[in-house]
């Protein structure tokens, strides 16, 4: 499937485990909705918020705090389209499902319904709305993914419809 693209150069180089077009996928021109996945992985600070894209791929957001759960201003790197595998929790590494739901993602405005939380202490059961407004792309060398081209979203809590 094609996904509309940033239209960004990357200033770094070097082996990277996706392409760039996956990386670079832009979140405020993507309409889509379906089933997600709030899942905190061991050793890192925030929690990465997985939509399904369809039953191959998923979207995967990293945020560095909860505020995405409170309806509040906060920032998300978008790790692009990912294998849908990857929605999955190996508990054996010290992954944990923070929450279930579903999400609708249109016109720049993304919903977030929480419908199931596993930990209500960072995320009960609501529904939040953003309008994402790309802040830019961030360049790194990950020891993990190796070349990484990210874009980051500031999500701009809205008043409920």
């Amino acid at each position: 499937m094609e996904y509309p693209i940033i239209n960004y150069k990357p200033a770094l180089s070097g082996e990277t485990d996706q392409p760039l077009h996956l990386q670079l996928v832009d979140l405020e021109k993507l309409s889509a909705q379906g089933h997600m996945r709030v899942v905190h992985h061991a050793g890192e600070k925030g929690y990465h918020i997985k939509l399904v894209l369809n039953s191959r791929e998923a979207i995967s957001l990293f945020v560095w705090n909860d505020k995405v759960f409170k309806s509040r201003n906060t920032l998300a790197r978008s790790y692009g389209v990912i294998p849908i595998e990857e929605i999955e929790v190996d508990e054996d590494e010290g992954d944990r499902l923070i929450a279930e739901g579903s999400y609708r993602l249109q016109n720049g405005i993304l919903e977030l319904r929480i419908e199931k939380s596993y930990d209500e202490a960072v995320a009960k059961p609501c529904t939040c709305r953003y309008r994402l407004r790309l802040k830019g792309v961030k360049e790194y060398i990950s020891p993990k993914h190796g070349h990484s081209t990210r874009p980051e979203y500031y999500l701009i809590a809205l008043r409920k419809p």
